[in-house]
């Protein structure tokens, strides 16, 4: 299949061919492989890495199957023993998780989990493992915790207070990142031109729409829009307002974010670092143990608890995957107001 796909890249570069094949001049190879090997084809839509993880993850837990004398299909109960079968031997949360999502993938590709399961990894058993499962799984002390809104709120209010250029940046970057759930690399990149302002009709018409024209998991290069909402109950945790704030300072051509009023845009490392450095000058505790990631997990874990659906929070966040699960979970002290 990947063959097929490096031929199919090749002939349009040579041929200059830009419109549609129709179906009778299509490649035997790709019929045959649509007709055998279809699955691999379903996977195209995931970024490399996550693939190669998620058939790692197949492969251990087909090997689980033989061991117990289960078939080597995606199955609840199998699925719960796995994941329990980990938590009890050194294996970090993290892993398993992503070990979930991947079988949970599988059986959505085979259509073998129930009609009214909105996926495998939903389903009362599994989520009971994943239970027992945290209780005695290995913790990885590199994931960062996710930024609550209460945090975020305490964040803005001392950036507010410095009555200049860098907390009006800051106060943007991370209202903005948080509520688009906006990895650091696709919030740097933005531009004043890939912004469209709507400031009419209804409270829910309003806000930004900013177009990311390529993220970590967009393999064809299409880009995305993501609609960031504006907050009229609460004008300080508005991002569209903030944006407004931001925009007085400098040039509306260029990069949203710079490094200084009117300057260079800034580095995607620069993100975790200065949301480091205000948290710690806004008295927000253990301020080590945030990121830049922190803006895309706090966002995707407060809107899962406001019941958004999960597929609607993997499309808000263009997740390709359930690996959007693993952005999810909170530590217990977290504040969620």
């Amino acid at each position: 299949m990947i063959t097929y796909m490096g031929r199919v890249q090749g002939a349009r570069q040579q041929e200059g061919r830009s419109g549609p094949r129709p179906v009778e001049e299509w490649d035997q190879s790709l019929l045959d492989g649509l007709r055998d090997d279809f699955r691999s084809y379903m996977r195209l839509d995931l970024a490399d890495l996550t693939g190669r993880s998620y058939d790692s993850q197949e492969r251990q837990y087909r090997k689980f199957c033989v061991r117990i004398g289960k078939p080597e299909v995606p199955d609840a109960e199998v699925l719960a023993r796995f994941v329990v079968g980990r938590g009890l031997n050194d294996y970090k949360l993290s892993t398993i998780e992503v070990g979930v999502a991947a079988i949970s993938r599988w059986a959505a590709d085979e259509g073998l989990f129930e009609a009214e399961q909105q996926s495998l990894a939903s389903h009362k058993l599994v989520r009971r493992a994943m239970r027992v499962a945290a209780t005695h799984a290995v913790t990885s002390v590199n994931q960062k915790r996710p930024l609550s809104r209460a945090d975020l709120r305490v964040l803005v209010k001392h950036l507010r207070s410095r009555r200049d250029f860098i907390g009006d940046r800051d106060a943007a970057m991370f209202l903005v990142g948080w509520a688009g759930m906006f990895r650091s690399a696709e919030l740097v990149g933005i531009e004043w031109r890939d912004l469209q302002v709507y400031e009419e009709g209804g409270e829910a018409e309003k806000g930004v729409a900013i177009y990311v024209p390529y993220s970590k998991t967009d393999q064809a290069g299409e880009g995305a829009w993501v609609f960031v909402a504006a907050c009229e109950e609460e004008k300080e945790m508005c991002p569209l307002r903030a944006l407004q704030r931001l925009r007085k300072w400098g040039s509306a051509d260029g990069k949203v974010f710079t490094a200084y009023a009117g300057g260079v845009g800034m580095k995607k490392l620069t993100v975790g670092s200065r949301l480091k450095q205000d948290l710690r000058d806004a008295g927000v505790v253990e301020a080590e143990q945030y990121a830049a990631h922190s803006l895309r997990r706090g966002g995707a874990t407060h809107a899962a608890r406001q019941k958004i659906a999960l597929r609607k929070i993997q499309m808000m966040g263009r997740w390709k995957s359930d690996v959007v699960r693993l952005y999810l979970y909170a530590a217990p002290g977290d504040r969620t107001e």
